[in-house]
């Protein structure tokens, strides 16, 4: 790659040619496998490709004496390298899929193209293939680069805006944006490695430059598309060697900053914020190297010192500091680096880098953590009891009835290789049970002594949480809604609380008659729904955040929104006579204050109960403890009730490559039927709808997944009905 500038205003328009100009062609489709990606693409369409972070880019080998592209992006900015050198700069100007030359009059041989996107976007776009003389065709590609980087960041790793001449900003900041010239691919290219870019402008590891958490790199972090939810990222499919960090110039500016002193809550939050995502980077490069790059505010350098010093005395010594400082006249729109600033940052990172070594894999020898598990002595209400872990790094956990070590303990966590993992215990009624955990990490490092866990199992009892029904709510306040605190006009004052949770009862005559139910829920930040103990819809919190008294709202936002149970969603929780309602309200980083509002009504226009009407509430700053209860029915009617519920071992096992699952449900009722690998993550959603009460099967088919022989865990859910069956693919 040219380390030459060229200004955007003098060659962008020569390259936007129609199709109708070349010569016969060639079309390459997009998925021949001789067209290498680099970057964050989606290849849910393989024919189309979709992107959407700075820096992607492609590379091939072709024949003949031109290059075109086919392509849907009429906005973003391409650098064009033919044989390695930058030849002109790329702009589609056509809406749809459209063809485009990119270069001509090559000497008729064989030559390279490299394209690059220069700028960032807030939207997907996609490339549907090359195009070649008629006759030419794509060659092998030499191997890909051995070195890999990562840089994460804002608005100063996407280099935005360094070729604009001038201190102003401009209307169109991606037409003089070139990432190739800013710190990251300068540092790439000195190391002849790939790279990958994961920033985007005004985001921050906490919030973004405005104050808006919900704006943070880590909350976008796991998206192949910055600007879609899904598809996730696969990122075992490219581990780099070093990942440089560099986030904190637009926390500084959310919390103030620019204004004033940053309070000492927001410099810990800050701080805290980085080591989580730190821990998660490790957890999902094993060995990798972390430098942590601080910016020319002294505040954000007197920080990440801080946090790098922190995580060397727990042991991660893969992680290091450097900095930059601010490079006088060095700077363009509206304060942002030039050209010349990023190499001079580069230069800088450079010598920190090659002190490093961080082409060599870091390994470490200590052992993982088992930091959150129930503490021994308590009691089991259910036969079907879900044991949940969580340790200090990514680890696979198994358990034994006797103190064993890792390798000679017989049973493996179902859900386990990441820091939170679950498995289901069966267990009998009188019985007590005690378990003995050891855990290894990627590093192979296992612990040497156990966690050990004790309980007894009753099932004449039941454990009832503050959404259950039959929850005794006699010492919980009452009021008319509105409800909330220091908002005008509210009816009843709620206490200065994280999160307040609310409770009404609905008598229900004929659950039958009804084909679906609104539910309006007012009031801020963020709200999450339940009836009669199944959650139904969240609003303004994410669904992997849990659902904890300390759980945040993403943003600040004023809701007044209707959620509908159907049959679909949640209307299979209704029952004949009394339903509990049941919401939780949570208050944002930006707004300390919640109010609550909320009224029903069915489709037959009745109205159960309407803004203004009474509700539960408690308010006490902390979650409403759980209650022991006497079951309705005894051990037997339990057993009963359990036997028409099954999910059958699946046959064959192992398989190759189909199986069929069996299963029985006890009466009408939702069932999801799910597939997860080892490591916990969804392979596939087979079933997931109203079923009436019978048997039923269902043929699972992992070639038309493109699985990897190994162990597979069926999850099966039918109302308060969960199993799980372990399964076995062998190619």
């Amino acid at each position: 790659m040219s380390k030459k500038t060229f200004f955007i205003f003098i060659i962008v328009t020569v390259l936007q040619m129609a199709s109708n100009n070349m010569n016969a062609q060639n079309i390459i489709s997009a998925d021949n496998p001789y067209i290498q990606y680099y970057g964050r693409w989606d290849f849910t369409n393989p024919l189309s490709p979709a992107y959407s972070w700075p820096g992607v880019y492609l590379y091939a080998e072709f024949e003949g004496t031109s290059i075109g592209i086919r392509t849907a992006d009429n906005f973003n900015y391409f650098n064009i390298y033919i044989d390695g050198e930058l030849k002109g700069i790329f702009h589609g100007n056509k809406s749809g899929i459209n063809n485009y030359t990119l270069f001509d009059g090559l000497p008729d041989g064989q030559h390279s193209i490299m394209l690059l996107k220069r700028n960032e976007t807030w939207t997907k776009f996609s490339f549907s293939g090359l195009i070649l003389d008629e006759g030419k065709n794509l060659l092998p590609p030499p191997e890909k680069k051995k070195r890999k980087i990562e840089f994460i960041g804002d608005s100063f790793t996407s280099a935005s805006g360094n070729e604009y001449p001038y201190q102003d900003s401009p209307p169109d900041v991606e037409k003089y944006t070139n990432v190739a010239e800013g710190f990251g691919p300068l540092i790439a290219d000195h190391y002849e490695a790939q790279f990958m870019m994961s920033s985007i402008s005004g985001f921050g590891m906490v919030l973004d430059w405005e104050g808006k958490k919900i704006n943070s790199i880590p909350n976008v972090y796991d998206r192949t598309l910055n600007v879609a939810e899904y598809p996730k990222w696969d990122f075992s499919k490219w581990i780099p060697n070093l990942v440089v960090i560099g986030l904190g110039l637009n926390d500084y500016s959310g919390f103030g900053g620019w204004n004033g002193a940053i309070t000492e809550e927001n410099r810990q939050l800050y701080i805290a914020e980085y080591h989580k995502f730190l821990g998660r980077l490790l957890d999902l490069y094993p060995g990798v190297k972390i430098l942590a790059v601080a910016a020319q505010v002294v505040w954000i350098q007197d920080a990440v010192k801080e946090i790098v010093s922190e995580e060397n005395e727990a042991g991660n010594k893969n992680i290091f500091y450097a900095d930059y400082p601010y490079y006088t006249g060095g700077y363009v729109n509206n304060g942002h680096p030039n050209i010349d600033t990023h190499h001079k940052i580069a230069e800088r990172l450079i010598s920190s880098i090659d002190k490093i070594n961080a082409w060599e894999s870091y390994t470490d020898s200590i052992a993982p953590q088992i930091t959150k598990i129930a503490p021994s002595g308590f009691t089991v209400y259910d036969k079907n009891y879900e044991l949940k872990v969580e340790t200090d790094t990514y680890a696979s956990l198994r358990y034994s009835t006797s103190d064993k070590a890792y390798g000679d303990m017989e049973n493996q966590f179902t859900i386990t290789g990441k820091r939170k993992h679950s498995t289901n215990i069966n267990c009998e009624h009188g019985s007590e049970y005690n378990l003995f955990i050891r855990g290894i990490d990627t590093y192979g490092n296992a612990m040497d002594s156990s966690a050990v866990i004790k309980f007894k199992v009753d099932t004449t009892k039941i454990l009832l949480n503050w959404k259950s029904l039959n929850y005794n709510e006699s010492n919980w306040k009452k009021g008319l809604t509105p409800i909330g605190n220091s908002v005008t006009g509210i009816n009843t004052t709620l206490a200065k609380v994280t999160t307040g949770y609310f409770r009404k009862k609905i008598i229900i005559d004929n659950s039958a008659s009804i084909v679906g139910i609104g539910i309006l829920i007012k009031g801020s930040d963020g709200a999450i729904v339940y009836l009669n103990g199944n959650e139904i819809q969240r609003i303004n919190i994410a669904s992997d955040k849990g659902a904890e008294y300390s759980t945040l709202a993403d943003v600040p936002k004023t809701n007044n929104q209707m959620i509908v149970l159907n049959s679909i969603n949640g209307l299979n929780y209704l029952i004949e006579g009394e339903n509990i309602l049941a919401v939780e309200m949570h208050h944002s980083h930006g707004n300390e204050f919640i109010s609550f509002d909320s009224r029903m009504y069915d489709s037959n226009n009745k109205q159960y109960y309407k803004l203004g009407d009474e509700w539960k509430y408690y308010d006490l700053g902390d979650m409403p403890a759980e209650q022991i209860g006497d079951k309705a029915t005894d051990i037997q009617d339990e057993e009963n009730i359990q036997s028409n519920y099954q999910l059958k071992p699946n046959y064959p096992n192992p398989f190759n490559p189909d199986t069929i699952i069996e299963y029985s449900i006890g009466k009408d009722s939702l069932v999801t039927l799910k597939v997860f690998d080892i490591l916990g993550r969804e392979v596939v959603s087979l079933v997931n709808e109203m079923k009436n009460a019978g048997n039923y099967s269902i043929k699972f088919d992992a070639s038309k997944r493109q699985l990897n022989s190994g162990v597979y865990f069926c999850q099966f859910i039918s109302g308060s009905y969960t199993a799980i069956q372990k399964m076995v693919f062998l190619k």
